[in-house]
């Protein structure tokens, strides 16, 4: 049941990297059998693996015949930035009810090393890739902070989610600048401990990446 699971895992991990990696296309079927020869695997833990891409909506199974790259869609986005606002709010608010102890000094400083090395990225390669990440990692931080494993394994199930988005909305020109300046502001409103304000810009924050992923997604419908 053990090497099950961790042929599973194994697999999970295998999957994921190749979809990072833009290794894995859309609009093609990949079909179980080869793709678990091609792992050195069973097909069950295969299988199994896939299944649970496929509950996290990074795949689509195809009945007889494979699996396919998920295609996001206006659900998804909105799914991610609800499941986002629940639980980064929450975080980013707990973490300003800890500013003065040693460990929320600790992250508070980790927050501004991600938007000192943001604005590096803005003043050199401009990379929405390299941006999109240390954005992620800003507000992984505040989850982190918490230090709730059941909420950050699941903030970690929507990574891939939340870095394609993120890349997304930074190809809105001028949005990287914003981004920059709506993180001073909520690192501002941290130390000043106002739970409200610091809820409403978190929101609004989010608000403003979710509205530009959707137009960009209706665009291109």
């Amino acid at each position: 049941m053990k090497e099950t699971q961790l042929l599973q895992m194994q697999a999970y991990n295998y999957l994921i990297e190749m979809i990072k990696k833009g290794e894995l296309e859309e609009n093609v079927i990949y079909s179980l059998n080869q793709m678990a020869q091609k792992m050195g695997i069973s097909r069950t833990p295969f299988r199994d693996a896939v299944l649970r891409l496929e509950q996290e909506r990074y795949v689509d199974l195809l009945p007889s015949k494979g699996f396919i790259i998920h295609k996001m869609t206006a659900d998804d986005i909105i799914e991610t930035y609800q499941l986002r606002s629940a639980i980064e709010v929450y975080c980013f608010k707990q973490l300003s009810k800890g500013f003065d102890t040693q460990n929320g000094q600790a992250y508070f400083k980790k927050l501004q090393g991600k938007v000192k090395m943001q604005k590096e990225i803005v003043q050199t390669t401009h990379s929405n890739e390299d941006f999109a990440r240390k954005d992620y990692e800003f507000h992984r931080s505040a989850v982190q902070y918490v230090g709730n494993e059941s909420m950050l394994e699941i903030y970690r199930r929507f990574m891939y989610r939340i870095f394609w988005q993120n890349v997304t909305s930074f190809s809105r020109e001028g949005r990287m600048d914003e981004t920059i300046e709506e993180h001073e502001l909520i690192l501002e409103t941290i130390q000043e401990h106002n739970m409200q304000s610091l809820e409403r810009l978190m929101e609004h924050h989010l608000m403003v990446a979710q509205n530009i992923n959707l137009e960009l997604l209706d665009n291109d419908l």
